[in-house]
C-alpha cells in the first residue's frame, strides 16, 4: 500500500513539474503576461502552485477510478450498441486546444454518422444518431474524457476545449490565449451556463481559481444546479 502512495504521488509530482517548468512555452507566457491581465504570474504564486497541485492530485484520483471502473463498461455497453446502429467507430476523435496553446486529441463516444462534418450539431440534427441523441442529452458522450483528464490533456473543471479555428474566431486573440494558461475541463463555468464561448465567464474562473471553487463546480455539475459564484 505504501508503494502505491509513494508511485502516486511521485506520478502526480512529475506531471506538476511538466506543467510548471518543462511544457510551458516561455513565448506564449510572456505574449499573455504583457497584453492581457497579468494572470500568468499569478498562476506561479505559492499559495496558487499548491492549488494546481491539488487540482492535479484531484484530477488524477478521480479519472483513475473513473477510467478503471465506469469507463470500460461504458465502452462494452455503449460500443455495442454504436456499432449495431451505425457504421465507424466507437470513439470519436477530434483536436482541440489545451494548456499553453498545444494542441491535443480529445475522445468522445461517437454520437453522429461518419463523414457528418465539423459544423456543431444543432436541435434535431439529422447527423446525429438515435443513440447518440440519448449519449450526447446525458453527457454520456463525454466519458472518455477522463483519459484525456489521466493522461493531463485536461482537468475536471475548466474551460471547454475548443478548436484551433474557433479561438482564431475571437476578435481579441490575447484574451483567447489566456484562457490556455490552465488546461480546459470536462465541466466549467461556461458548461454549466450553457454558453460555450464565452470568454469573459472563462477569464473570470482563470482569476478565481481554486481547488475549493472547483469542488463547488464539481458539485453543481452533479447535482445539475446552475452555476454560480
Amino acid at each position: 500500500m505504501e508503494l502505491l502512495y509513494i508511485l502516486f504521488f511521485a506520478a502526480v509530482f512529475v506531471s506538476f513539474l511538466y506543467e510548471m517548468l518543462v511544457a510551458a512555452d516561455i513565448s506564449f507566457l510572456r505574449k499573455v503576461y504583457l497584453y492581457a491581465h497579468r494572470i500568468t504570474p499569478l498562476m506561479y504564486r505559492p499559495k496558487t502552485i499548491w492549488g494546481r497541485f491539488a487540482k492535479r492530485a484531484t484530477d488524477i484520483v478521480v479519472s483513475f477510478i473513473i477510467c478503471v471502473t465506469i469507463l470500460p463498461v461504458l465502452y462494452i455497453v455503449l460500443g455495442v450498441i454504436i456499432k449495431l446502429t451505425s457504421k465507424g467507430p466507437i470513439i470519436f476523435k477530434h483536436r482541440r486546444v489545451g494548456l499553453f496553446g498545444n494542441e491535443f486529441t480529445c475522445y468522445k463516444f461517437r454520437s453522429m454518422y461518419v463523414g457528418a462534418g465539423p459544423q456543431k450539431a444543432v436541435e434535431n440534427d439529422a447527423r446525429v444518431t438515435p443513440v447518440g441523441k440519448f449519449i450526447r442529452k446525458t453527457h454520456l458522450d463525454e466519458f472518455p474524457q477522463f483519459f484525456n483528464v489521466l493522461i493531463g490533456d485536461m482537468s475536471l473543471v475548466g474551460p471547454r476545449p475548443l478548436t484551433k479555428e474557433r479561438i482564431a474566431e475571437y476578435d481579441d486573440i490575447t484574451l483567447s490565449d489566456l484562457r490556455c494558461v490552465i488546461r480546459p475541463g470536462i465541466t466549467g463555468a461556461n458548461q454549466l451556463l450553457g454558453r460555450e464561448h464565452n470568454l469573459e465567464i472563462d477569464i473570470a474562473y482563470i482569476k478565481t481559481q481554486s481547488w475549493l471553487h472547483d469542488f463547488k463546480i464539481l458539485c453543481q455539475t452533479l447535482l445539475f444546479k446552475d452555476y454560480a459564484y
